[in-house]
């Protein structure tokens, strides 16, 4: 029956038991009074009570164990105070250890921006850095493509980040994070590096191929720039050296790539100066170099250059670009114009009718220097072509053969075309 109660009616009865009305009888002078206390009033003034009690107890409790919390405090604060001193200890010898390592790469960072051409003024040069292994990586790295304007201090960057995560890592864990940083960057330097090289050197191969005929080489080319290159000087300013970095032959790339890069810039210069343009507008080929019957004495004899035959008053053009030394009659020849085209490099244009130049006029690839005649020494008009190197005649056919690869290289195949 009880289980069919309302919760107010439980309430009731829970009243009625034990806090029923009571009152309170007062004898004074023979009169008799009384004061009634409600059930509200009596459970009001119960739970007040007991609210004080307890907040006795509890505040009773904190008075007399405040010396054993504040002594757990004081513990604590001891040992963070010690944690922090041996972290800021430890976090200033990794400091020291980042910048040296970051230091180093910057340098090996700027190297490799100036190499493709990141320098603000021309585009980089297309460059394959990284293996399909390094692309699918997507942890976050250092950015190894931004110019020398734009990017922030990599130390900074490197620093910044493992400082943010300083609260929350372990000083083992904040040193993994921050060298695996730098290493990163040393990788993705080393695949840029080693790209680099393969193109140098694949470059280099190109000329020696490219020369094969003509019996130069690229070591002769070299050999003649160090003779030719006597106007240099300037303030000594020693470059910062390339030192390892995590592994005591991480930097071999980076002196291999500079002596290479160095080695293709020295050929590349001697190459602008080798003659390979076209010497007459029209032309056909009456003798070529080597041993013939001499035209006039009908016996052997060495024939020094190539012999172009076309019409008469044919524009005669510079191969190259260089200085008039000599410029009119000159024995056999007839009225010559003999170019220096630097590093070693001349050409001799005989027999013509008229020259359209002087002595220490500067030329141009394919200008006009005069007209196809039949003066000096000759049976009819044709153009004597001739190309010397360091005091010895070649033989001009091979040159012209690879003119166009030569051109190329030399960045000058649209000029010639325009011409």
């Amino acid at each position: 029956m009880s289980n069919d109660l309302t919760l107010l009616e439980k309430f009731q009865i829970f009243r009625q038991k034990y806090f029923p009305e009571r009152q309170l009888f007062l004898r004074s002078e023979g009169r008799v009074r009384f004061v009634t206390f409600s059930s509200n009033f009596q459970m009001a003034t119960s739970s007040a009570v007991l609210v004080a009690l307890g907040w006795g107890l509890v505040t009773s409790y904190h008075y007399l164990t405040r010396d054993q919390v504040l002594e757990a405090k004081n513990r604590t604060i001891t040992t963070m105070s010690a944690q922090y001193e041996s972290l800021s200890n430890d976090f200033s010898a990794l400091e020291m250890e980042v910048e040296r390592k970051a230091e180093q790469l910057e340098t090996r960072q700027r190297l490799l921006e100036e190499m493709v051409g990141v320098d603000g003024n021309s585009a980089p040069r297309p460059v394959n850095a990284e293996p399909e292994a390094a692309t699918s990586d997507k942890a976050p790295a250092p950015n190894t493509s931004m110019t020398i304007g734009e990017k922030p201090s990599f130390l900074a960057e490197i620093l910044g980040a493992g400082t943010a995560q300083a609260a929350i890592l372990s000083n083992t864990d904040r040193r993994k994070n921050l060298l695996a940083r730098l290493e990163q960057m040393q990788h993705r330097q080393q695949y840029l590096a080693h790209a680099l090289l393969s193109d140098a050197e694949a470059q280099i191969a190109k000329i020696d191929q490219v020369l094969e005929p003509t019996k130069l080489d690229n070591e002769q080319l070299l050999q003649k720039a160090e003779t030719m290159v006597t106007a240099m000087g300037g303030p000594f300013v020693p470059e910062q050296d390339f030192q390892p970095v995590f592994d005591e032959n991480d930097h071999d790339t980076f002196l291999q790539l500079i002596n290479t890069r160095q080695r293709l810039e020295m050929v590349t210069m001697v190459l602008n100066s080798v003659p390979v343009g076209q010497p007459a507008e029209k032309y056909y080929l009456s003798s070529k170099f080597g041993r013939r019957k001499d035209p006039l004495k009908k016996t052997w004899a060495s024939h020094y250059g190539l012999d172009l035959a076309g019409w008469p008053g044919t524009a005669i053009n510079a191969t190259g670009p260089g200085t008039v030394v000599h410029a009119g009659w000159f024995g056999p020849y007839g009225n010559m114009v003999e170019i220096d085209h630097g590093n070693g490099f001349r050409t001799r244009y005989g027999h013509m009718r008229k020259v359209r130049v002087k002595k220490g006029d500067e030329v141009t690839l394919g200008q006009r220097v005069g007209d196809m005649g039949k003066t000096g020494r000759v049976t009819g008009t044709h153009l004597h072509y001739e190309i010397w190197f360091d005091g010895e005649v070649r033989d001009p056919m091979p040159f012209m053969k690879a003119a166009n690869d030569v051109l190329e290289i030399q960045g000058r195949n649209e000029e010639t075309s325009q011409q």
